[in-house]
């Protein structure tokens, strides 16, 4: 039988090495083998002395959609959450390491960043994205919140405000809004994404000045910085007659209530203690969030989506 091609790709352009993430039938979504494959690619670039920067990358359409859903399902069904945490861990560990690298680290960003790929992105020293991108932590939507340091480095990134409004009503945002919020280093034509890439990957380039934050985005801020996950169930969290707000609590209150009440809980308490503490906190969480009925319906439904 022949070996399976692998799920992770290494090439090297001079001193710059980019590592592309090679699942495009499923648009690249995280399993425990490319965390795997990831991983030793990231621990190889790292160690070579001829690298002086690294970008990491997704083949086809997307540049990562999120964890395998099937993967979630299939270990649902089988009992066993334990592996869906030791997974999740282990995507931690993954990301903690791809944070720490001593050499620059730029996600490339052509297509779709959600869940997991917008996780990745924010583990990145530098985020370059095509006008095409597209940014998101849909987790509440499956019943679930984001476990790979979504709650976490979303609000250290862009503050507590941003971060809940992204992640109680799983937003999908463009490349343009991703910039103005911080998430973005960098908005880059198709054409000239490698060049910009390795630009800030070798530091031969400053990011592009960002622009004050529009007053749209300020009220959403505020808003999901001071409203609480119970009012915003009950819809009566107090909008101030803000239509934008009443659409964005309403996306809100349609989510998975616990996965609402756990994140709030993680990103506030996570504020207090350390990005290692707040990590712990997430993992902490897992077997409620995964032992949920919710959850399990939820996830069930998106992976027939999937599949059918």
């Amino acid at each position: 039988m022949a070996p399976a091609a692998p799920l992770v790709n290494v090439a090297v352009n001079d001193t710059i090495a980019t590592i592309t993430i090679d699942r495009p039938a499923a648009l690249n979504s995280i399993n425990p083998a490319v965390v795997h494959q990831l991983e030793l690619a990231l621990a190889g670039v790292e160690a070579d002395p001829a690298i002086h920067g690294i970008v990491i990358a997704g083949a086809g359409k997307a540049f990562v959609v999120g964890a395998d859903i099937e993967f979630f399902v299939r270990n649902i069904a089988a009992d066993d959450i334990d592996r869906i945490v030791k997974f999740t861990a282990a995507g931690q560990r993954l990301l903690n390491a791809i944070d720490q690298c001593p050499k620059t680290v730029v996600a490339r960003v052509d297509g779709a960043a959600w869940g997991a790929g917008m996780e990745i992105a924010l583990a990145c020293d530098f985020v370059v994205a095509t006008p095409q991108a597209s940014f998101a932590l849909p987790e509440t939507s499956l019943g679930i919140y984001p476990g790979l340091g979504g709650t976490q480095r979303s609000s250290r990134a862009m503050g507590v405000g941003i971060a809940k409004w992204l992640i109680y009503t799983g937003k999908i945002i463009s490349a343009a809004d991703a910039w103005k919020i911080g998430l973005v280093a960098q908005v880059a034509p198709r054409e000239r994404l490698d060049e910009f890439c390795a630009l800030l990957a070798s530091g031969r380039a400053a990011c592009e000045s960002r622009p004050a934050t529009t007053p749209e985005l300020v009220a959403l801020a505020d808003f999901f910085a001071g409203a609480r996950v119970d009012d915003i169930l009950a819809n009566r969290a107090d909008t101030l007659g803000n239509p934008a707000l009443e659409r964005a609590m309403k996306q809100a209150a349609s989510k998975s209530p616990l996965a609402l009440r756990l994140a709030e809980k993680l990103i506030d308490a996570g504020a207090a203690v350390s990005l290692e503490e707040g990590l712990q906190m997430e993992l902490s969480h897992l077997v409620e969030i995964f032992n949920d009925p919710v959850t399990h319906s939820l996830l069930g439904a998106r992976a027939k989506q999937i599949a059918g």
